[in-house]
């Protein structure tokens, strides 16, 4: 079956489309449930639809570009799960179909097909979580949209004004998902690689990546938002406690089909015959871009599924020398329909009743178990980190993100803190506080002229405003 798309006719592009659909679109007609991240997502676009500004009317570390695009989907389908995975696959699509364009473009293999692009999305469809509308996803397109330019620079050593723009692009990466602005060390490594002229290159590189922050910084400086922007969105996400959003093994038994491609992959890649001089400098390109990735993968401040898609470009690349090496066809066919059923098996786990066999637990899907008796269709404020309050509630004040709530309500004992939280609560009052009662007679006595006006509404930790 891979011998198939070891052409580039039209027919194989719309054969392996197909293919992809077919894969990612059934589970999401049969597994109707979003999990808990996407659902934050939605609830950061549904506060900026309803025209509050982000950072200083929402306290949230999600950066710039990807609050748009939460906000864009917002006022287009509101809280709908099917308009977030719809967007996530079509960037993923998106993703495979431009990557395999570059390396056929340039000339990267000694052959063109679409073995890339069908191992990128073959991978990416192991697990949901791959293609979950994430800032990373969201600034991972970028990423691989910069990469021509980087390269065409490298190849002719003319046209460096390109530089400027692959940096640019880089910059809007970096403006959806922070750490992606660790690709800039493959832009410089490929200056410095191939560059007539290293210095002017990467400054242009540089000039570019900033550019995009500049505009930024400028609009949040004259809306006075900047203070607000710096700490929320440039400094936040570098605080590395890293944590495992699910336990770690079953994190690496979801991962172990990819990685094994992976390093199957890059052993295949290590026994090839002498290439061409652009074909092994990028091939160098490309170790610095898998170290970056797993850099990116063991350093982020929650390490889930859905962010080892940094390593699909990887795979996509060096997989094209494991699918079409020494092997015989019917080996490298039967290799294939293994990696696809094992994909199948693992992704559609939850229908087949797989995970007790595979002792995976699916902890991030929201079930009917999950939702706490509370009120509903409400304006409503968690003083903690329990988010499914507002599962059917809408999130009132800018305290959506409980840990960067912390700043104010984590340093009661401090005016400034106190004065904060009044004044956000004169803005926006909740009709509804979840919180804590001993939190509550804190705040109480400390701020007597706001949480005064509440009272128990008869369900556990849960006041109601007076009336």
């Amino acid at each position: 079956m891979v011998s198939y798309f070891r052409s580039i006719l039209p027919s194989r592009l719309f054969l392996l489309v197909l293919l992809f659909l077919a894969i990612q679109l059934p589970l999401y007609l049969m597994l109707t449930a979003g999990t808990m991240q996407e659902f934050y997502f939605m609830l950061i676009g549904e506060r900026l639809a309803d025209g509050f500004t982000m950072y200083k009317q929402l306290y949230d570390d999600t950066a710039p570009l990807s609050a748009m695009v939460y906000w864009l989907i917002d006022l287009v389908s509101g809280r709908s799960v099917l308009a977030y995975r719809i967007v996530a696959i079509s960037l993923l699509l998106l993703q495979a179909l431009a990557l395999n364009s570059i390396l056929n473009r340039y000339q990267v293999y000694a052959n063109k097909s679409y073995i890339p692009a069908l191992l990128y999305l073959l991978m990416g469809s192991v697990t949901y979580e791959l293609s979950m509308l994430t800032p990373l996803l969201i600034g991972h397109t970028f990423v691989i949209l910069s990469l021509p330019y980087l390269i065409t620079v490298s190849r002719e050593g003319i046209e460096n004004n390109r530089l400027f723009v692959g940096g640019f692009i880089l910059g809007l990466a970096a403006m959806c998902y922070l750490p992606l602005s660790l690709y800039m060390l493959v832009g410089i490594f490929a200056v410095v690689l191939f560059a007539s002229n290293t210095f002017r290159s990467i400054l242009l590189m540089l000039c570019g990546f900033l550019f995009p922050y500049a505009v930024l910084l400028t609009f949040y400086f004259y809306t006075n938002t900047l203070d607000e922007f710096l700490a929320l969105h440039l400094f936040r996400p570098w605080q590395f406690n890293v944590a495992f959003a699910l336990p770690p093994a079953d994190l690496a038994k979801l991962m172990l089909l990819p990685l094994l491609v992976l390093v199957f992959s890059v052993l295949s890649s290590l026994s090839l015959p002498q290439r061409l001089v652009f074909q092994v400098k990028f091939q160098q390109v490309m170790w610095v871009w898998l170290l970056v990735a797993l850099l990116l993968c063991i350093s982020s401040e929650e390490i889930s599924a859905n962010i080892f898609v940094l390593l699909l470009p990887a795979i996509a690349y060096f997989s094209e020398y494991l699918f079409t090496g020494n092997m015989k066809r019917w080996m490298i066919n039967l290799a294939f329909s293994l990696l696809l059923v094992a994909t199948l098996l693992v992704r559609y786990r939850d229908v087949l009743g797989l995970n007790p066999i595979l002792q995976l637990a699916d902890t991030q899907l929201i079930t009917d178990t999950d939702i706490p008796e509370t009120i509903r269709n409400e304006r409503v404020l968690v003083l903690g980190p329990d988010t499914r309050y507002y599962l059917h509630n809408k999130p009132a004040t800018p305290y959506l993100n409980w840990q960067l709530a912390q700043r104010h309500f984590g340093r009661l004992n401090e005016y400034d803190a106190v004065y904060q939280i009044y004044q956000n609560f004169r803005n926006e009052r909740p009709t509804y506080i979840i919180a804590d009662d001993t939190l509550m007679q804190e705040l109480q006595y400390k701020l007597p002229t706001v949480f005064d006006g509440y009272k128990s509404a008869g369900l556990p930790n849960t006041y109601t405003l007076k009336q």
